[in-house]
């Protein structure tokens, strides 16, 4: 006798093959057969004519420090995904000393936009290395099944302390990081999580340290991970890390670099497709590049004194209270210095650049005739500089207004173009992360709604392999992201008819009662993560946590060979 049939269902297998009218078996977590005929089980459920599709596979989050104190991972379940990969960009929590403790989540605060004090009270420290750090969270329990890169920056911080943000290291340094990083692997990483971009600043605005990592040092690194023969590389690049620097560290390792991010500028167009030809020609002669795409607009509500985005600008003040902002915000020399940095050309993918169109008045505690209206249009009323116009508007609420810009990722043909690229994962939800500013946990939901229903860009078979046996093959992790028998029953089920992801809205809910913007999935109806259902359509089921702390990954060197379900054009 099956654990669980789910019977009558459309399923969508997660390698692009057509939809099959089929039952699906379960015994002891696997999927056990396939068909339509298929006896009895001590649980069944009639899919009546749902699709039925691999749990979503969600290669870029941030939940390092969330899961040590929140199993479910949320709201990543709820909105379709069974497998997540964190340590990403190279912000993780391990390894750590308790002398580094504090210096990680200061960093992690400001990078990502989480709160401090959220993390300070949350975060349980009942580990030290890498190692310890799996053991925990498997000794805990996961909602989803985990995979962890290695952070490179916890690795320059707990080796150099204070100076991983200042230089690069030395021999002696770079050793003792490089015997980390094995020990790393050998106890279960996917790989190296890195970042050079130059807007990535950790507390004070310094940078994070692996932003001060040598070119040499990342090539060690590489040719740590060839011994190893598994893992992959992902780095969130600026200007300094082109492709051509990808392709040397898939070639040293041996195995795939994932650049990050791969997203559509309106004020530099040609940037995104130029990324991805280059990854393509890399792939070409051998070397496994790939990038991570958005299949979203990047939306991101802000004050001014937690405007994330613009404190890559200087002058903009990127810490103290409310009356430093106030005085800065006041001061002639501090607008005309901010004019002055925002009219000059930026290099390193600098995400906001005067794109006033595109930003908004949302809630305006004393203005609420401004709700709605953009900063361009109120600017151009007003007859002032569009910086003013955001200057005066939060001053007049005591900079309790909250704007909304679109940043990115706007131009739907061309974002379409970019997620169409079969080497391009969909991808960037950055879940667990940027918690007040934007949610796009659920943008697999966003690409079955919006891409495959309401704009016919792709197939669903080609949409679900994109969300679950693309990432699965490319990060080697083993036995997920399809339905056929053997494999682990990672499982969503939904109506293809009326899936979406929600509008975001606010709950306050993350410990020192730091509030956090969640999202919800209309039009899905379960999840499973192998084969224990977590999620019912309406909430979490409280479970003893069914996910695993995945520690082993394939060798082979993925290809994307495979038959592939092309977009429907």
């Amino acid at each position: 006798m099956f654990d669980l049939i789910i019977r009558n269902a459309e399923i969508a297998d997660g390698l692009g093959s057509p939809l099959r009218h089929a039952g699906v078996a379960v015994k002891d977590g696997r999927i056990a057969a396939i068909g339509r005929d298929l006896g009895q089980a001590r649980e069944t459920v009639d899919a009546k004519g749902l699709v039925l599709a691999p749990g979503v596979i969600d290669v870029h989050t941030h939940y390092d420090a969330q899961l040590t104190w929140d199993s479910t991972a949320s709201p990543s379940p709820a909105l379709g995904v069974t497998t997540v990969v964190i340590g990403n960009c190279g912000f993780g929590i391990a390894p750590a000393t308790p002398a580094t403790r504090d210096i990680l989540l200061k960093n992690l605060s400001e990078v990502e936009a989480m709160s401090l004090d959220a993390l300070r009270q949350g975060v349980d420290w009942q580990f030290d290395d890498f190692s310890s750090y799996l053991d925990f969270l498997a000794k805990r329990g996961v909602y989803p099944n985990v995979a962890s890169f290695c952070s490179h920056s916890a690795l320059r911080t707990v080796v150099m302390g204070d100076a991983g943000s200042e230089r690069e290291a030395t021999a002696d340094e770079l050793a003792k990081m490089s015997a980390m990083f094995d020990a790393a692997l050998k106890a279960g990483a996917i790989g190296l999580g890195s970042s050079t971009f130059e807007n990535h600043n950790g507390y004070g605005g310094i940078p994070v340290p692996s932003r001060l990592a040598s070119d040499d040092e990342f090539r060690a690194l590489a040719r740590i991970m060839a011994k190893h023969g598994h893992g992959v590389t992902m780095a969130t690049c600026g200007d300094r890390s082109p492709i051509s620097f990808m392709e040397e560290l898939a070639a040293l390792s041996g195995r795939p670099v994932i650049y990050c991010p791969l997203l559509d500028y309106p004020t530099k167009p040609e940037r995104a497709p130029g990324v991805s030809a280059a990854c393509a020609d890399a792939r070409s002669r051998g070397h496994a590049v790939y990038a991570q795409a958005s299949c979203q607009p990047l939306n991101m509500n802000f004050t001014l004194l937690n405007a994330y985005l613009l404190t890559t600008i200087p002058p903009w003040p990127t810490h103290g209270d409310a009356e430093h902002h106030r005085a800065q915000f006041s001061d002639p020399a501090f607008r005309a210095a901010f004019k002055r940095s925002l009219a000059t050309p930026a290099e390193g993918g600098r995400v906001f650049n005067g794109t006033w169109h595109l930003m908004e008045v949302t809630l305006s505690p004393t203005q609420p005739a401004l709700e709605g209206r953009t900063i361009e249009e109120i600017a151009r009323e007003r007859g002032v500089d569009p910086v003013d116009t955001l200057l005066d508007i939060g001053l007049a609420d005591d900079l309790q207004t909250t704007f909304i810009v679109r940043l990115l990722n706007v131009d739907e043909k061309r974002v379409g173009d970019l997620i169409a690229e079969d080497g391009n994962l969909v991808s960037l939800s950055d879940a667990g992360a940027h918690l007040t500013l934007f949610c796009d946990a659920g943008y697999a939901m966003h690409l079955l709604g919006r891409w495959v229903r309401e704009l016919g860009r792709f197939s669903l078979p080609h949409a679900i392999r994109k969300l679950t046996g693309d990432p699965a093959h490319i990060y080697g992790i083993l036995d997920r992201g399809r339905i056929e028998v053997g494999a682990w029953a990672d499982l969503m089920l939904f109506d293809p008819q009326t899936i979406h992801v929600s509008k975001a809205r606010r709950v306050a809910d993350l410990p020192a009662g730091a509030n956090r913007l969640i999202r919800s999935a209309p039009g899905l109806h379960g999840v499973w993560v192998n084969g224990t259902k977590v999620f019912d359509g309406k909430d979490y089921v409280k479970v003893k946590p069914p996910g695993q702390v995945l520690r082993q990954f394939s060798t082979a060197k993925p290809t994307l060979a495979m038959p592939l379900a092309r977009a429907a054009e």
